[in-house]
């Protein structure tokens, strides 16, 4: 039988429809884990921003919106899923109507698992392999998080980031300071990588590791 895992989050200004939601999602969905997530105040905007990339217009405006306190993650299988133009279906659907219950964008949800996928690496730093075989307890009993996304808004040692690297599909570290991907602006965001300014070199970036700016080259992988 085929399924596919997605997630949903729940800002902390949406939470007060957070039962009638759950029970919603319950009747649609399996769902597998809960988190509540604290970011630090003054990293939220950069979390927010990283999270949604491009997406995202205003990063300041967005968290006015959704709320700077504890969100809710809800991590979910679906056993039924309808693919349409490489989306979930029946997650825009659960999107858009949890957004009219509660009268605004204050609840986020994954278009693919490979979405879903990457969300969870930011947020909690599992690969969904790690989260599949890792033990759970009740579903709808949360696990509680105190962190930010992995890497910001800095890298705690260069083998926090090698090992982050090595849960991304595709992308390759072929040498300390060398990483060979083939969609560069999706490792840019999840590597928190900045381009090097007054650089010759357009494979050149910076990523924060200890609060210090290491060179790195990004390469396109043909």
């Amino acid at each position: 039988m085929t399924t596919d895992f997605n997630l949903f989050i729940l800002w902390s200004n949406g939470r007060h429809k957070e039962q009638e939601i759950l029970s919603d999602i319950r009747e649609h969905f399996e769902i597998l884990q809960t988190y509540k997530i604290t970011w630090d105040n003054k990293d939220f905007a950069k979390n927010l921003s990283r999270f949604y990339g491009k997406k995202l217009p205003n990063a300041y405006r967005k968290k006015r919106l959704c709320g700077k306190g504890e969100f809710l993650v809800i991590c979910v299988n679906d056993h039924n899923p309808q693919i349409k133009e490489n989306k979930n279906i029946n997650m825009t659907s659960a999107k858009y109507r949890y957004r009219q219950l509660l009268g605004g964008n204050y609840l986020h949800a994954s278009d693919d698992q490979i979405e879903a996928e990457e969300n969870l690496l930011l947020l909690t730093g599992q690969s969904y392999q790690e989260f599949m075989l890792a033990p759970k307890p009740t579903p709808l009993e949360p696990i509680i998080l105190h962190q930010n996304l992995s890497g910001t808004p800095s890298w705690d040692s260069q083998e926090q980031l090698e090992a982050f690297i090595q849960k991304i599909p595709q992308i390759k570290l072929i040498a300390p300071n060398i990483i060979e991907t083939p969609c560069l602006k999706r490792t840019i965001r999840m590597l928190n990588a900045h381009k090097k300014l007054l650089s010759f070199n357009r494979e050149r970036y910076i990523i924060p590791i200890k609060n210090k700016s290491s060179d790195f080259l990004l390469k396109k992988k043909a």
